[in-house]
């Protein structure tokens, strides 16, 4: 089979986007399919390292329908390459993407399925900022989006959502695919490659000299999105001397910026807390730090189905999480407002080894048995094979 995935970002970009299209990549091409990526340009990625079956196309395109000026770059390239494709399924990833809005248009000129895998869909937040016209700008822009949604489903023969939630805060597709075209809708959730988690080879508490008892780890892009400034606080309030906590993101920026002057600011009132700050990390280092850490603790805003809870939960580490997207629904961990009650929650789980231990085993059976991209694999391909018939 002859399969297309659409994503604005692959790898080396490191974010959730990139390692979910990388992995339906490499999963498909490994079980025998021809598959091509069309993705962003990016002048560092080496192709050398792509398996034989993966052949990448790029474009300078950037922008998405629903933000100001839309669209730009090689879109008339990139629309003429979902003309001519010639294979049998179209894989797009995310809403709100060039990758998704551009070829939407070029649907009814190629005869491959077409199939949504959906990473949740937020453009019709109102985002707060200080003073309240500010950002009502933005949202306006993004209502014609919102509204064209229903149309858009329909231009796929299948949208792929991650979770059974239907609510209008990350999941107002589901909701709107199920009143509209229920028929043409499924679950099958993001996952995680066990092997590459469990194999890590660096001794990530000895390359950075981290000595304390516990470990405590948060890993996203330094962004107000995710919300790392209450994660420090919150740690620092717990102040002990037999923990440290490491932040992973993907470089430092001015959030960065603001998080490192509140640590510093409060390092005399809270002198035990003990914390590190790390940027541009390898994978491999990333997959190591996941199997060292005791604590994952992530106080995100927003998120649909974070893939980093995922990670440590596949490497038997117990989770702290704000009530985001469908965290709810993930064994192994607590969900719980960030503040008073996450600084409590880290002192009962580093005073309790046998409930992290519980909690760790919970999330890591749960990734065995549905969250193993093995197991995701097998249920794309039965599904592509619902939409050719024979």
């Amino acid at each position: 089979m002859k399969i297309l995935v659409s994503s604005f970002t692959f790898p080396p970009q490191a974010n959730g986007v990139a390692e979910i299209a990388k992995a339906q990549a490499f999963g498909l091409a490994k079980r025998g399919h021809e598959v091509t990526v069309a993705t962003d340009f990016d002048s560092s990625r080496s192709k050398d390292t792509w398996p034989d079956r993966i052949n990448i196309k790029e474009f300078k395109v950037s922008g998405a329908a629903n933000l100001r000026g839309g669209c730009q770059g090689e879109t008339a390239q990139y629309g003429e390459f979902i003309d001519s494709y010639q294979g049998d399924v179209i894989i797009c990833n995310c809403w709100q993407s060039w990758a998704t809005d551009v070829a939407v248009q070029h649907f009814p000129r190629t005869r491959a399925r077409k199939v949504m895998v959906s990473q949740g869909f937020n453009a019709h937040f109102w985002h707060p900022y200080s003073r309240f016209a500010w950002g009502l700008g933005k949202w306006l822009r993004a209502q014609p989006y919102v509204w064209s949604l229903p149309k858009m489903i329909k231009a796929f023969d299948h949208v792929i959502l991650l979770s059974p939630r239907r609510d209008a805060a990350r999941f107002l597709d589901h909701w709107l695919a199920r009143q509209f075209f229920p028929r043409r809708c499924s679950i099958i959730p993001n996952g995680v490659n066990l092997s590459d988690l469990q194999n890590a080879r660096t001794d990530f508490r000895k390359q950075f000299n981290i000595q304390s008892k516990f470990l405590l780890l948060n890993v996203a892009n330094y962004c107000d999105r995710k919300n790392q400034l209450a994660t420090l606080r919150d740690f620092m309030r717990v102040n002990r001397a037999d923990s440290t906590l490491v932040f992973i993101g993907s470089e430092f920026n001015d959030y960065f910026a603001q998080m490192k002057s509140f640590h510093d600011s409060n390092r005399i009132r809270f002198p035990l807390a003990k914390v590190i700050f790390l940027e541009k990390t390898p994978k491999e280092t990333i997959n190591a730090a996941y199997l060292a850490a005791n604590v994952f603790i992530l106080s995100a805003k927003q998120e649909t189905q974070p893939l980093v809870i995922l990670d440590a939960m596949a490497c038997g580490v117990p989770f702290i999480s704000t009530d985001v997207g469908c965290v709810s629904e993930f064994p192994g961990g607590w969900v719980i407002p960030s503040g008073e009650k996450t600084t409590q929650a880290i002192h009962r789980l580093l005073d309790d080894a046998d409930l992290r231990r519980q909690l760790g085993e919970q999330g890591k059976k749960a990734c065995a048995e549905k969250y193993d991209w093995n197991q995701i694999i097998d249920a794309y391909e039965k599904l592509f094979a619902r939409l050719i018939p024979p």
